[in-house]
């Protein structure tokens, strides 16, 4: 599904050129779509106008939307994996099942019923019986949905994808539950998601703020996505202060000693199995058709998949249990980007690239792997930002959003010299850094505060990771027709996660050299997978080990080239 969209206009005489102009504007009309459809509504004192886009990945046939009915009109942006009717879906998709269970759940113990649904998601649903808005976006805000306002605030514009400059001003919405706007009382409300997380309230008046108007909560939120207190010792954390010791630091025998215990071998297996599921689900949910070949359903070879490819560890996993789906007589592209530097684009990450290539290579042998090398000068990162990419980063607006919504944006145009990328669907590693605890900021935290500070950076970075990041990349790639799928994020994989102590999953202490003791839990099973090499690169992240950033801003400040 690429984009969905939503105009309520007070006092609409002219709401289709309206909507035209909004969608012109946000060009919600992605690349390569599969379909485009929307369709107004007229209320009593307002217009209600909806939109989408639609990129074809579940069922046998395409599910055109908006859909509606006498009883409401629907509007949705994602997969759904599981929770729903599984035979049903795997012929017919999930947008109608999806559709059904918001019909049935929509008056009654909606929050409860969402919980049960695993995939990412952003929806629009308006109940016309109550004259009623329904929308919200995953707990883990994993597709994108941002709200407009226009400065006489008569017009509210719910769309996945805005434009800078223009009548109307954007937020995010933020993944704190699900909102309502009772079109009638002209009000708000939001029945927050069912667990504890102390930035719902900060995020809830930052869009009160915005609109200018109370919202009003259902009901508060309550306990729920915690992690244990209880720091005492247990057998895992006695064997890793055990590999200070000098004989332990040898090349690879880390990973050995911790292999070899079976509590620390449990949970790198427990991990493995969740993987491997999260990654079979992700594969399974498209059509048999590739990127070039879906228009006229040409059966085809060529590659229905990408994987986002550093090198590093996060995605040499990836790259591992992905061929474990795969059809073997297609190949999975490898995508890496790397920026002009003096002419030259021997990035970081194209050198972490090709070495992990090679060890997937020897793990895989009858596997074809297109390593594409996405090479990106200078002129074309300036004029592609100013075209259109900074549109799709908008309304987020630092140096960071700047280098790695650009970053993301050519990687997954998966266009090389001579090749351009067929894959539909696009693996990235995005979580595994907040849930196994792979940012510099871990080890400083350690360092001054112990393992309290620790399970601290890694509950703030868990906590804001909906609204840093996941919006502004689902924009970026369904720009290009793709779709972008993160194992990583699996409800399942995350519960577990989540859920150990942070010495089960990262050991960031100076007393480990990096590249070993970080993210310590996926390294093990990147280990036990056969990936020895990368198993042990240190953690970079996109925007150096691609070389778009320049290492004096400093990634927090406004960026002077995201003109807003």
């Amino acid at each position: 599904m690429c984009g969905i969209f939503c105009v309520l206009n007070s006092f609409c005489n002219n709401c289709d050129n309206l909507v035209s102009q909004l969608i012109f504007e946000a060009n919600i009309k992605n690349r390569g779509p599969d379909s485009f459809n929307f369709k107004v509504l007229s209320l009593q004192q307002s217009s209600l106008a909806f939109a989408s886009s639609v990129l074809w990945l579940q069922g046998q046939t395409l599910s055109p939307q908006p859909i509606e009915d006498p009883e409401s009109v629907f509007c949705y942006n994602g997969d759904i994996f599981s929770g729903l009717n599984d035979s049903i879906q795997k012929e017919k998709g999930d947008t109608h099942l999806f559709h059904s269970f918001l019909k049935e759940h929509i008056s009654s113990d909606l929050l409860n019923g969402l919980g049960k649904l695993h995939g990412p998601y952003a929806f629009i649903f308006f109940d016309k019986t109550n004259n009623k808005l329904y929308f919200a976006r995953d707990r883990f805000g994993r597709r994108s949905l941002l709200l407009g306002r226009n400065e006489e605030g008569d017009t509210l514009v719910l769309t996945s994808v805005a434009k800078r400059n223009t009548q109307f001003r954007f937020i995010e919405i933020p993944s704190i539950g699900v909102f309502c706007f009772d079109v009638l009382k002209n009000s708000f409300e939001v029945d927050f998601w069912p667990y504890k997380n102390k930035n719902f309230y900060t995020k809830l008046k930052e869009l009160e703020a915005f609109l200018k108007t109370d919202i009003s909560i259902a009901r508060p939120s309550s306990e729920g996505d915690c992690v244990p207190d209880d720091l005492s010792e247990n057998a895992n954390l006695v064997l890793l202060r055990g590999l200070k010791q000098p004989e332990s630091l040898e090349t690879y025998t880390i990973f050995t000693e911790l292999l070899n215990c079976p509590t620390w071998k449990k949970n790198v297996y427990t991990l493995r199995n969740l993987l491997e599921n999260a990654m079979q689900q992700r594969l399974a949910a498209q059509p048999e058709y590739c990127k070039s070949c879906i228009a006229e359903k040409k059966l085809c070879k060529h590659a229905t998949t990408g994987i986002l490819f550093s090198g590093g560890v996060d995605c040499a996993v990836l790259g591992s249990l992905c061929d474990q789906y795969v059809d073997k007589q297609r190949p999975i592209d490898l995508l890496n980007v790397s920026f002009e530097e003096a002419k030259n684009y021997q990035s970081p990450d194209r050198v972490t690239g090709l070495e992990t290539l090679e060890e997937l290579k020897a793990l895989c042998p009858h596997r074809d792997w297109n390593f594409v090398e996405i090479n990106v000068t200078k002129e074309s990162l300036d004029q592609e930002r100013d075209r259109h990419i900074a549109d799709l980063i908008y309304p987020l607006n630092t140096v960071l959003d700047d280098s790695l919504g650009c970053a993301l944006w050519f990687a997954s145009k998966g266009q090389s010299s001579h090749y351009v990328s067929s894959a539909r669907i696009l693996i990235v590693g995005m979580g595994a850094d907040e849930l196994f605890g792979g940012y510099r900021r871990h080890r400083t935290a350690f360092k001054r505060y112990s393992w309290k500070g620790l399970q601290e950076s890694l509950d703030d970075d868990w906590m804001n990771l909906p609204y840093r990041n996941l919006g502004r990349d689902d924009r970026a790639v369904s720009d290009h027709g793709r779709q972008l799928r993160t194992p990583y994020l699996d409800e399942n994989v995350v519960d577990f996660v989540r859920e150990l102590p942070s010495w089960e999953k990262t050991y960031p202490t100076n007393d480990l050299p990096e590249g070993f003791g970080e993210k310590i839990l996926l390294r093990s099973l990147a280990y036990e997978l056969g990936l020895r090499n990368a198993a042990t690169l240190k953690k970079r992240a996109l925007q150096f080990g691609s070389r778009i950033a320049n290492p004096k801003e400093n990634g927090k400040d406004i960026s002077p080239r995201l003109d807003t």
